[in-house]
Parts: structure tokens; sequence; C-alpha cells
């Protein structure tokens, strides 16, 4: 995909979600679907100023709503979310604006003004600049002065989305409504106060201070566990105070760590030196975004396919993307579970299994045969629950890198199926397989049916050659430098074949670009 249209991608998801959590949030718009979560304010506010860079309206429509709203956020979290100096900037300009709509008696405060060239505020628009407002240009953005519409409402505190709001009316804007949304909403019994620091914006002693007071006043449980101490609540309690259900609060979501990633991302797909970049260097910058953003995104929740590594990266952030898209609007239309377990019948060695991506790409295989599907079962399981006990090692492998997954007691469990140019593109590699096993669902078995031993497919690996694989094997019967060397052999090895066989051949991004059934005669 070329780098203008994974950009207008990214783009485009991200002001239709933001449009659609807005509307529910009380900015004039029409939400086209409802979700269940508790969303963030600050964290959406800053994700909301970058993207809407590439739309007027909708950064407009969010001046108008803090303007009338500004007391439900917490000006202090959401300098504490900024992560660079571009949030910064952002939230400065907005938050000073904001301030001079609502109190124009208030003293004018002296922005420290911003040397060198202005930007245009608005990315591609062609707005005219006779005249700027003067707190956007004091912090480097030029746009068209502007007053509120006064059109936007205060948010339904009924409604799931705006759950952080009804507990800042409740208990104020500070650390005590973010500590309680964590404690009530988060899939946890208990937690530490790191724990809800790391997720509410404040320090910890910010928070210490709120779930003591809270703990004093009854609000929330308190243990100690190994000498630490671990706070709860009652999840029923809270429900009946708030007249809910305790089936009916919101579900948690991390969006500082997770929109804190997607900021990154796009900043990253907006430099215009981007373009004219060679392959090469293209590719490794994109090697060392995804350093930066999968771990922020793995710890957020959303589970993605193991990385391919090397002359690959690009299809790898490709998929980041993608599978970020997917768990930002769930029901989109790709599998929610992008990784599955996997086991395969062979009539003469008995039951393996396997790890295969939503694409269907196989991550890794069983490095031994089971006796039986039961047995076979049983050694998924002990991989899939409990992947912080394995260890997955690197290992040279013919000029190239592969990683096997070892057991405590040293057995080796599964090696994977993709060789890698490096030995850090392995180690990568290895790092997205375990957190590709940590979101999996229980195995499945295939039928011997769906598996043709006898076709062949074609593929790139990490290393850059094409090698011609047999499906179902855990390795290449020949590997060549191009694709049209592959595809012959493959082509070459389906002749030798009692009936002839199917050759599938697969583009750089891994989809099916041809088939052909090829036989004697």
């Amino acid at each position: 995909m070329q780098i203008s249209a994974l950009r207008a991608q990214l783009r485009s998801a991200l002001l239709e979600f933001a449009w659609d959590e807005w509307a529910q949030m009380g900015v004039l718009a029409a939400a086209r679907r409802e979700r269940r979560w508790a969303q963030d304010p600050e964290a959406l506010l800053l994700l909301t100023l970058e993207v809407a860079r590439d739309d007027p309206r909708l950064f407009d429509e969010v001046l108008d709503w803090l303007v009338r709203n500004e007391p439900l956020i917490s000006v202090r979290r959401l300098r504490r979310l900024c992560d660079g100096p571009e949030d910064e900037r952002l939230a400065t300009a907005v938050l000073e604006w904001v301030k001079r709509q609502r109190r124009p008696r208030a003293p004018d405060r002296q922005l420290e003004r911003m040397t060198g060239e202005a930007e245009a505020l608005f990315l591609g628009a062609d707005l005219p600049a006779l005249r700027t407002d003067p707190v956007f240009s004091a912090v480097g953005f030029t746009r068209p002065p502007v007053k509120p519409s006064r059109k936007s409402r205060e948010p339904d505190l009924t409604a799931p989305i705006n759950f952080a709001f009804r507990l800042r009316q409740l208990l104020g804007v500070g650390a005590r409504a973010e500590a309680v949304r964590y404690l009530l909403t988060a899939d946890i019994d208990s937690a530490s106060v790191a724990d809800v620091a790391e997720s509410s914006g404040y320090s910890k002693r910010n928070v210490q201070e709120a779930l003591t007071s809270l703990h004093a006043a009854g609000a929330v449980t308190l243990a100690a566990s190994g000498g630490e101490q671990r706070f709860a609540v009652d999840r029923s309690r809270w429900a009946h105070l708030l007249d809910l259900e305790p089936d009916e609060l919101p579900a948690y979501r991390d969006w500082p760590t997770f929109f804190g990633a997607l900021r990154r991302i796009l900043r990253w797909l907006r430099r215009p030196e981007l373009e004219s970049l060679s392959d090469y260097l293209r590719t490794s910058q994109a090697a060392d975004l995804l350093d930066l953003v999968r771990p922020q995104l793995s710890r957020a929740g959303v589970l993605m396919s193991a990385r391919l590594g090397g002359e690959r990266s690009w299809t790898d952030l490709e998929e980041t993307i993608e599978y970020a898209l997917v768990w930002l609007a769930p029901g989109s239309g790709m599998s929610s579970r992008p990784a599955a377990f996997e086991i395969i019948p062979d009539a003469s060695e008995g039951e393996w299994w396997r790890l295969t991506t939503a694409a269907g790409r196989i991550v890794a295989t069983s490095a031994e045969a089971y006796a039986s599907p039961a047995a076979a079962r049983a050694a998924v399981e002990r991989v899939r629950t409990a992947p912080q006990h394995l260890s997955f090692r690197v290992m040279p492998d013919a000029g190239a890198y592969r990683w096997n997954i070892v057991a405590e007691n040293g057995r080796l469990l599964a090696a994977s199926t993709e060789s890698f140019a490096t030995e850090r593109d392995a180690e990568r590699g290895a790092r997205d397989a375990r957190d590709l096993i940590a979101g999996t669902a229980p195995p499945s078995h295939v039928s011997s049916k769906s598996i043709d031993r006898a076709r062949r497919h074609v593929t790139l690996r990490p290393d850059g050659r094409w090698q011609v694989q047999a499906e179902g094997a855990t390795r290449a019967a020949s590997t060549h430098a191009t694709q049209a060397d592959a595809e012959r052999s493959a082509k070459r090895q389906a002749l030798t074949i009692p009936g002839g066989a199917e050759v599938i051949v697969h583009g750089r991004d891994g989809r099916m670009r041809s088939s052909e059934v090829v036989t004697q005669g």
C-alpha cells in the first residue's frame, strides 16, 4: 500500500471515530453508533486535536464544546497526558483560547511566542490568511479567528461513554474520580497505587492520597498482598448508588496509551520527506516506529500478528494499523481474534499444532507430533494459558535466524516457520509471537480434508528470498532469488506428484496472486 493510501486510511478511520465519540458527548453531530465503553475525555481531546487538523469543522466543534463544558475537563491531567511538544502546543493554544472565551475580562496570559516560521494549523486547507487568531499564532499555528457557535450540549451523564463526567460530578475533577473509574470499569479484582496511577494520568502521590481518603470514607476497600497495598471497590454498591445494574457498568479501555500510539503513527505518516525516501530507508524507519508503538498498542490490549521484520517492515506497519483500527471500531469485518491455534492431523505421524494469524499466515508449529487430538490439545493449552512461563530463544539457521519456544524444563515445544535475516528481527518476531499467544482462543481441530499436502505455495521470506512450501509443512522445499524462479520450481515439483497439484503464488503482501493446477500432459 502506498504511503498516501495508508495515511488516508488511518486519517479517515480516526476522523469517523472522533466524530462518533464527540457526538455522544454533546458536540452538534449525529452519532452513527453507540459504544458501551467509558471514554477518557482528556485522551480523546489530544487525539482529536491532532486528527482534526484534517477537518476544521471537527476542530471548531470541539472548541465550541469546550467553551460550554470546560469545568468537566482536567487541565492538569490533559497536560500530563501530552506526549511531546506537538501535543503541548495544541493543548496550550486550545486551553488559552477557551479561557479567553469563557472569561473575556480576565487578564490575558502572555504566551511564550514560538520562534521560527509559523505553520498552518489545518493541513491541506485553502484558508485565507489575511487575519489570524492571536492565541494560535503565539504557539506557531496560523488559522483564521474563530468564535464559538454555542450549539454544543452538556454530556448525557446516563450514557456509558460519559461515565467519567458522571463520576466527576460526584467526586470532583481530580484523582479520586479517575481512581474510582478505573476500579469500577477495569477487568480486575483489585489494583495497586501504581496500577491506578498509570491509568489515571496522575502521580502516585496524588493517587495514594485519593485512595486513602476514599478508603477512610468507606468508598473503597484496602488489603495488603505481599507487602503491597491493593485497593478494590464493591461494584454492586457503586452500581446501586449510580442507579445501574452491576453488568451495566461501562467497559474500560486504556485510551491514553492507545491514542498516544495512534498519534505517533499519524504524525510519522504525515512527514513530507517520507515520500522521497528510498524503499530501504522507509522500511528501516518503519521498523523503528514499530519498535515504539507496538509495545504501546500491546499494553493497551490490541492483539496483533507477529512481525515479519527486515524488508517486510512496511507490511508489518500496514498490519499493525489494520489491527489497531479493528480494536478502535469492533465489528468492522475483520476477525476480533487475530491469532488461533489449530490442530493438524497427519496420517503417518499423529497430530501437530500450529499458531496462525487471522490472515492464515503460519507463525509457529509444534516441535513434535502427538499420539491423539486430546494430547495435542492439552499441549496447546499449556502453551496458550501460560506464555509468561515459556522461553523464546533465537537460534542460527542456515545463515538466517529462527526462534523456538522452550518449556521451563528445557523441552523444545515449537519453532517459528519463518526465518529472519538478522538476530534482531528474530527477537522482534519472538516478542510479537508471545503477545500473539496471549490473545488466542482455545484450539480448534482442522479436518485433514481441508489440508492438501500436495499443494505448493510460493511466498516471500523475511530475508527477501522466495520459497516453495508444501501446505502444512514446517520447512520450505526450496528457496530462490526471485518469485519467477520459485514459481517455476513449484510447477516442477507439482509435475512429480501423481495427478498433479495446485500451485498458489502469493504477492509481497502475502495475499494470493494466482492459482494454477499443474498436471502432466
